[in-house]
C-alpha cells in the first residue's frame, strides 16, 4: 500500500512540475515594459513612461496584446491582435495599427521574460524596435543580459536602450 501510495505521489509531482515548467514557457499574463530601442525616432511614440501590458494567447493561435492609455486627458485601451504566421514565434498585425508590420517573440533565458522584435515601414523608412517585457517593475538581470546581447546582434545603439517608468493601466470609460 505504501508502494501505491508513493507511486501515485510521484506520479503527481512530475505532472505538476511539469505543467509549471510548460506555463512559464507560454506567453500570457500581465507583463512590464523593461526596455526598449529603436533604430529610428518614430515620431508620436513615447517609451519614457509605459502601463502594463495584458497579453493573451488566443485559441487560434493568434496573440491580443491590451493596454491602457491617456490621450486628451481621456483614458483609451489600445488592443491588437498579432496574427501568427507560417513561422515559429513570429506575427503580423494588420489593419489601422499604425507603424508596426512583423513582430518576433523570443524567449529569454529567464522565465517569463520575452524580448518583442518589431519591424516595419514608417513614412517610407524601414525601422526596428525591440522592446523587453517581463512581469515585474523591475529589470531581471540576466534578461537583461540576453536583452543586450539580442540588440547587439542586431546592430543596435546600446546608448540609445530606454527603460522606460512604469506607469498605472488607466480605467477607459465606457459609454
Amino acid at each position: 500500500m505504501k508502494v501505491l501510495f508513493l507511486t501515485i505521489a510521484l506520479s503527481l509531482f512530475s505532472i505538476l512540475h511539469a505543467e509549471e515548467s510548460n506555463s512559464s514557457r507560454e506567453l500570457g499574463g500581465v507583463y512590464h515594459l523593461n526596455a526598449v530601442v529603436a533604430n529610428k525616432e518614430i515620431p508620436g511614440e513615447n517609451h519614457e513612461t509605459f502601463p502594463p501590458i495584458t497579453i493573451t494567447q488566443l485559441d487560434n493561435g493568434n496573440v491580443e496584446v491590451k493596454f491602457t492609455m491617456k490621450e486628451n486627458d481621456k483614458c483609451k485601451e489600445i488592443k491588437v491582435i498579432l496574427e501568427k504566421t507560417e513561422h515559429a514565434n513570429e506575427y503580423i498585425i494588420q489593419g489601422n495599427f499604425q507603424h508596426i508590420h512583423k513582430v518576433r517573440v523570443t524567449q529569454t533565458s529567464v522565465p517569463n521574460n520575452w524580448i518583442f522584435e518589431c519591424e516595419g515601414h514608417f513614412h517610407g523608412e524601414r525601422f526596428n524596435m525591440i522592446k523587453l517585457l517581463g512581469p515585474n517593475t523591475e529589470v531581471d538581470p540576466k534578461a537583461m543580459e540576453d536583452y543586450q546581447k539580442f540588440t547587439k546582434e542586431r546592430s543596435c545603439d546600446e546608448s540609445k536602450i530606454i527603460f522606460p517608468e512604469q506607469e498605472d493601466a488607466c480605467v477607459p470609460e465606457h459609454d
